[in-house]
Order: C-alpha cells, then sequence, then structure tokens
C-alpha cells in the first residue's frame, strides 16, 4: 500500500516538481541499478531504463484513472523490470539465472548466497567447450560489447553473435541440468 510520502510525491511528480524528480533518483535508482547490473546490465543500460521508467511513470500519473496500489518503490520496480527484461529479449540476451526481485528491493545482499551462485554459474561454464567458455566469460563477465566480440570472433552479423551466444547458454542449462539429475 502506498504512503503518504508516495502520494505526496506522486502528486509533485504530476506537478513537475524538479525536486521530486530529484528524490525519486535518490530514493529509487539504486535498487535499479543492483537489478539490472546482476542481470548482465551497464550502467548506461541503468541509465537508460531509469529514465524510460521515470517517462513510463509520468504518463501513468497524469492519466485520470491513476490509482497507485502498491508502494512506489514496487511500482517503478516493476516497471523498470519490465523495460529490462524487454530490452535483454530484444537483444537476445538470456540471462542463466533468474535474480529475486525482491532480494533487489532491499539494500542489504546476502553475500554467501551471491558468492555461492557465482561459483555455481562459473563451475558450470567450466565444463562447456574452450569457445563457449571464451565467448560467455566475454560477455557476461568482462562486459564485452557484442560489436567487438563478433570482429574479434570473425562473425559476420549480430544474428550469428546472438545464435552463438544462445548455443553456449544452452551448453551452460544442458550442464546445469545434468548436474540437478544427479543430485536427484
Amino acid at each position: 500500500m502506498p504512503d503518504t510520502k508516495d502520494n505526496t510525491l506522486v502528486l509533485k511528480l504530476k506537478n513537475e516538481d524538479n525536486a521530486s524528480f530529484e528524490m525519486l533518483y535518490k530514493l529509487y535508482y539504486p535498487s535499479i541499478a543492483t537489478y539490472i547490473s546482476k542481470n548482465s546490465g551497464n550502467e548506461q543500460d541503468t541509465e537508460d531504463v531509469f529514465k524510460e521508467t521515470i517517462i513510463v511513470l509520468l504518463k501513468n500519473i497524469r492519466k485520470s484513472d491513476f490509482n497507485l496500489t502498491s508502494s512506489l518503490k514496487t511500482y517503478l520496480f516493476a516497471i523498470a523490470r519490465n523495460l529490462w527484461l524487454k530490452k535483454l529479449r530484444d537483444q537476445r540476451i538470456i540471462t542463466t539465472d533468474r535474480f529475486d526481485e525482491q532480494t533487489c528491493l532491499h539494500e542489504d545482499f546476502d553475500l554467501e548466497v551471491v558468492q555461492d551462485r557465482d561459483e555455481k554459474v562459473t563451475s558450470w561454464i567450466k565444463k562447456i567447450t574452450e569457445n563457449c567458455q571464451r565467448i560467455l566469460k566475454a560477455i557476461f563477465f568482462f562486459k564485452e560489447p557484442m560489436d567487438s566480440l563478433m570482429q574479434k570472433m570473425g562473425w559476420k552479423n549480430k544474428h550469428t553473435a546472438a545464435n552463438q551466444q544462445y548455443k553456449c547458454i544452452q551448453q551452460v542449462k544442458k550442464v546445469k541440468r545434468n548436474e540437478s539429475d544427479l543430485m536427484q
């Protein structure tokens, strides 16, 4: 449920009060940035998604039937998450791990859980072909731009690059499935 502060901030945003935009950034940008960075994004992606999120928010609050039924933080996070997932789909970037958005809504992350997840993903990557290891590490660990990777790998176009990335991710998923089957 939205509190009085949320409703006041929404009203100020509706009236295009500059201080309210600064407050929005200060309060909600960090959790959105964390979510995007944990899901294959970088600082530029975060800035783009946050700007788009604000645009969507402004369009929605200007509608006469707008009614904030959750906290503003939850509402903004849902918009940002949907925009980011759409962008990932459009770029054909498939994350190997779904990051729990409730975790992102809280500032304190359980470091052990994150480290454990990273260790598991790294162990799965070690079990795939060397070529796929290079590709996935370049994309997900070193955040190498796809254009640069295309040139380095000698791929002719983005479609080929996306296919290679997809095939490598499928290898990781297969290793993960096989490991899960052995555990059962």
